[in-house]
């Protein structure tokens, strides 16, 4: 074959192969089979592949993604991409909708409806028809240049379709997804690998955009839909729906169901029915958008604080998922620490994308006060893909064959004895049953895992079934355990059957062995997060981890010991208080006894205060620290620091007072808290954390009154954003955050990818 030749087959196979991905991935009406469209791609990948001066870098086979990226540089947006104001009911309409018609006195206006799309926000940039910058929405205002990853996504245009001239430069904003289909293979590859499957659609298509290696993103069935122009020159409009037809018109996919309506009346009708057709639609939604149509009233409405005052986004909590099923049994499941929780075992019922087969139950309490019963017709529920849980029993449709249920007075996975322990005043019992035996089975599988997990020691590879098999096969009975196995043994262990085998292999077994070394070297905070002891989570572990030397100092901490003897002095004081109204005195010898007694206990009081030495532990309440004291008092306890000194493990810690941050000067994160959410570029946002820590501040995981900023990286959580603004806390963009990070002396941003949004 010549070249010209070469050449004009080269045209006609890239013509044909994009209008099949346009068939394919934006108007879903394909005509020819994958087999097919295999062949037409292999046939172009070949001849490319026999003249390489003929690749063009809009070809489909330019999707692939190239090599992996040092890291995300950051891209200002033009116009800011604003988050929308929230409606949850008729009446909150229609304010949005008098306060529109004020601004616009004597004019018509209009709604256009479209879907409030559950995926990550992106824009893509087109120059003359090609495209030459993705980014995501970040902030608002800067968000991260992802153009390579956005390339391998097929149902954005390479380059612009359509014969009458391109616009000179567009900006087509959307949302990347993931449909309910394609992630569902996804996490199947990914369980069946032996590893972790996202928690939702959103998590796996946020995590895919942020990876540094263009190959896994090509990996991964990435979509997208455009919803709005952002800033264009050559594309004109007059509204904003007839700004999704032009995008349409373009090449580019828009949103299946949107209608234009003369009233906010109207317009919550046609939500409703949107809301009814979400099945039909290949992606998750979080709601319905409802917008001015007319652009030139958009730019006389303009934009209020974060959000613009032309759109508003819907979703009253009569939305939440919902589904009718029935309970064909009631089961125990056994956590890390021991505690059991009931789980109903259910008829499998499709609900909010997935079908559920299991809901919590929460515990025995709740399944009591419910009067939940075995062969009950339930409602269950999941909102923003968590776990599923029964709402409610539909007692109306009893027919006497139900069962009620008693807890159980044995572990299910060991058969050992269960209780409710008394809870760290002493006042009463926990609501938690427990199982006692802390060889249980259920407890050793759970706490590798946990041990294992990013937030812990973080080593790669130790996921779900690695290490259910791990415990299975007799190989690892405690954590500690993991430090004995050798990378040749490890990489026979099966992750499949006896019948199809499937070994972890030497490049995984090797990975791992790489990370359990690492592991020893991990702070003190990180260990005691490790060990699963009830009670300390990982802003505790940091807390206690800074403030003690080592994990005997831990053990033997005189400053844990006070809190745990100040709060029974406090509670001393309020039983015996002489001037309670609750318990009055008897006599005035009673009351002179109480007095005697209260003063011998607030001379004690003090004594426990002067006893903490200055330690900062001002987080740390009784319930923690009696907790942590009596894990490592315990047998159990004492065999794992035992043992950890036989290993050569000492992990360390601060060593008392809390330390001032590298470099000497005061941290302005210094005694603040702060809860970050989104993706950053810079760092991981465990390693944003530790950095923070490092500066002398508390990093939680909610925002309330007691937060001081937000740090808010690319998509970041709606929630947490929405609690930020209604309290009144100061939000940090990346720029400002590693600013004010560096500024504390703790040296430049940290390599490494992105983490995921919250």
């Amino acid at each position: 074959m010549t070249r010209d030749e070469a050449a004009r087959r080269i045209g006609e196979l890239r013509a044909e192969i994009d209008r099949h991905d346009r068939l394919y991935y934006v108007e879903a009406r394909p005509e020819i089979s994958d087999r097919d469209y295999d062949r037409l791609y292999d046939e172009l990948l070949r001849l490319e592949g026999g003249f390489p001066d003929l690749v063009a870098p809009d070809s489909p086979t330019q999707r692939v993604g190239g090599a992996p990226i040092a890291g995300f540089e950051h891209v200002r947006h033009r116009r800011p991409m604003l988050s929308l104001e929230k409606a949850k009911t008729l009446k909150d309409l229609q304010l949005f909708d008098a306060r529109v018609r004020r601004e616009m006195p004597g004019e018509a206006v209009e709604y256009h409806v479209e879907p409030k799309i559950d995926g990550v926000s992106i824009a893509a940039h087109y120059r003359d028809g090609a495209l030459v910058l993705g980014a995501t929405r970040g902030d608002g205002a800067v968000g991260d240049d992802i153009t390579a990853n956005l390339r391998t996504i097929r149902s954005v245009p390479l380059r612009l379709r359509g014969d009458a001239p391109l616009p000179a430069y567009l900006e087509a904003r959307g949302e990347a997804f993931m449909a309910r289909g394609d992630f569902a293979r996804l996490n199947e590859d990914l369980r069946a690998k032996g590893e972790e499957p996202f928690p939702n659609a959103r998590n796996a298509t946020a995590g895919s955009l942020k990876q540094l290696d263009p190959r896994i993103a090509a990996a991964r069935p990435l979509s997208a839909v455009f919803y709005a122009v952002g800033e264009s020159e050559g594309l004109e409009a007059e509204t904003h729906g007839a700004a999704l037809d032009a995008l349409g018109r373009l090449g580019l996919p828009t949103p299946r169901m949107r209608w234009v309506c003369a009233t906010v009346e109207e317009a919550l009708a046609r939500a409703e029915d949107l809301k009814a057709r979400e099945s039909d639609l290949p992606y998750e939604i979080d709601g319905v958008v409802i917008k001015v149509n007319r652009l030139d009233q958009w730019r006389r409405l303009g934009v209020k604080t974060r959000h613009p005052a032309y759109a508003i986004a819907y979703k009253p909590p009569s939305w939440l998922e919902q589904a009718t099923t029935r309970i064909r049994d009631i089961t125990v499941q056994v956590g890390r620490t021991g505690m059991l929780t009931p789980v109903a075992e259910l008829e499998p019922v499709f609900l909010d994308g997935s079908t559920i087969g299991r809901a919590t139950l929460h515990n025995f309490d709740d399944l009591a006060r419910k009067d939940i019963r075995r062969g009950d017709t339930v409602v269950i529920e999941k909102a923003g893909m968590v776990i599923p849980a029964v709402v409610r029993v539909l007692a109306d449709r009893r027919t006497g064959g139900e069962r009620a249920y008693a807890p159980p007075d044995r572990c299910p996975s060991c058969g050992g004895p269960v209780a409710r322990p008394r809870t760290a005043s002493g006042s009463g019992l926990e609501i938690a049953v427990r199982c006692e035996n802390v060889q249980c089975p259920a407890q050793r599988t759970r706490r590798v895992e946990y041990f294992a997990q990013r937030g812990a020691l973080d080593i790669e590879g130790l996921g779900g079934i690695v290490a259910d098999r791990l415990v299975e096969c007799g190989w690892v009975g405690e954590p500690l355990d993991l430090f004995g196995l050798e990378a040749e043994k490890l990489a026979a262990l099966n992750l499949g059957t006896a019948e199809e085998p499937r070994v972890l292999g030497r490049k995984n077994a090797d990975r791992m062995v790489q990370a359990l070394d690492r592991a020893r070297a991990m702070p003190l905070s990180r260990w005691l997060h490790a060990l699963a002891i009830p009670e300390v989570g990982e802003a505790m572990a940091h807390r206690i981890g800074a403030a003690h030397e080592d994990l005997e100092a831990v053990a033997d901490s005189p400053a844990l010991r006070a809190i745990v003897r100040r709060a029974e002095i406090e509670r001393r004081l309020e039983e015996i208080n002489p001037r309670s109204r609750r318990n009055p005195p008897r006599d005035e010898a009673d009351r002179a006894r109480r007095e005697r007694e209260c003063a011998g206990l607030e001379a004690e009081r003090d004594a426990a205060d002067r006893a903490r030495g200055g330690v900062d532990l001002a987080e740390v309440g009784p319930v923690v620290a009696r907790s942590l004291l009596d894990f490592l008092a315990s047998p159990a306890g004492r065999r794992i620091r035992e043992r950890m000194k036989a290993l050569g493990i000492r992990p360390r810690g601060g060593g008392g007072a809390a330390a001032p941050p590298a470099g000497g000067g005061a941290s302005p994160f210094a005694g603040r808290t702060v809860v970050l959410t989104g993706a950053l570029a810079a760092m991981t946002r465990d390693e944003a954390a530790a950095r923070l820590r490092a500066a002398g501040a508390t990093v939680t995981g909610s925002v309330s009154r007691k937060t001081d900023f937000v740090v808010a990286g690319a998509d970041p959580g709606g929630n947490k954003m929405d609690a930020a603004k209604e309290h009144g806390i100061a939000v940090l963009d990346e720029c400002a955050f590693l600013a004010m990070l560096g500024g504390a002396g703790g040296g430049g941003p940290a390599g490494g990818g992105g983490g995921t949004s919250s």
